[in-house]
């Protein structure tokens, strides 16, 4: 494994400048993506619930993304935040462009600010992956069925070999 890379004081710089914009564009576009949402949400009958309705979308996306990148960082990764997340942008997209519909230029823009932040947090994610050493290339494939079923004694001392990477 290479040794940890060291920031430099340009690199400090960039990486706040990067986070600065990051905050910045989940706060434009969650205070746009408000507005929209609440006003659809009172269309459909919401009442007083459609105040706080947009911000609990807006803040699962947030905290699922942040806990993502954590558990990424740490060394355990956990997929199904990241496409809750996705899942939860998607409809944020969606409602927003409910409240544009029938105008696509609206609908397309509602989307811009949802996907900036979206590319932004897998970018540091990537990164993440990158210097915490999660690569793709170090999964291994476990040992398929078959071979279970019909050689049962030598694949366990493959699948030993293989999991705890003791000579046997």
């Amino acid at each position: 494994m290479a040794a940890p890379i060291e920031l430099t004081r340009t690199h400090r710089v960039l990486i706040g400048v990067v986070v600065f914009g990051a905050v910045i564009i989940a706060g434009i576009g969650f205070a746009g993506s408000y507005a929209a949402v609440r006003e659809l949400a009172l269309k459909k009958g919401f009442g007083n619930f459609s105040y706080v309705f947009p911000i609990g979308i807006d803040a699962g996306i947030c905290v699922l993304l942040a806990l993502d990148l954590l558990l990424t960082w740490i060394r355990i990764p956990f997929p199904l935040l990241r496409q809750t997340a996705w899942l939860l942008t998607a409809a944020t997209i969606a409602f927003n462009g409910a409240a544009a519909w029938p105008d696509p230029l609206g609908v397309g823009m509602h989307a811009v600010i949802p996907v900036l932040f979206v590319v932004s947090v897998e970018a540091a994610r990537h990164a993440i992956g990158r210097i915490a050493d999660i690569t793709a290339d170090k999964h291994m494939e476990g040992v398929r069925l078959t071979r279970w079923l019909l050689s049962p004694v030598p694949t366990f001392l493959l699948w030993r070999r293989m999991n705890i990477s003791m000579p046997i």
